[in-house]
């Protein structure tokens, strides 16, 4: 089963950000996720303005995502560094 993926403006414009190298390992994660996104580590995340997406872990590196089991799609809103404040 294929897989959709897109990514917000937002995430487009973090990624971009990135170091090149770290780029391609994020690159490399969300293609693996049109096969099975809910491959390696990945949770669901808890709270109010969490629900219903899920973060997958690359290296220090988180990517937020929501799913759509009826279009196969799913959403990537945010990539960003692991830190302290990262879901507050």
């Amino acid at each position: 089963m294929n897989w959709a993926v897109e990514l917000s403006a937002s995430a487009i414009k973090e990624l971009k950000k990135l170091p090149r190298d770290r780029q391609a390992q994020i690159e490399r994660a969300i293609d693996e996720m049109e096969s099975d996104p809910m491959a390696g580590d990945v949770i669901p995340l808890k709270g109010s303005e969490w629900k219903g997406r899920f973060r997958k872990r690359v290296g220090p590196y988180r990517i937020i995502f929501a799913l759509d089991r009826k279009t196969l799609t799913v959403a990537v809103s945010a990539i960003f560094i692991r830190s302290e404040k990262t879901y507050r």
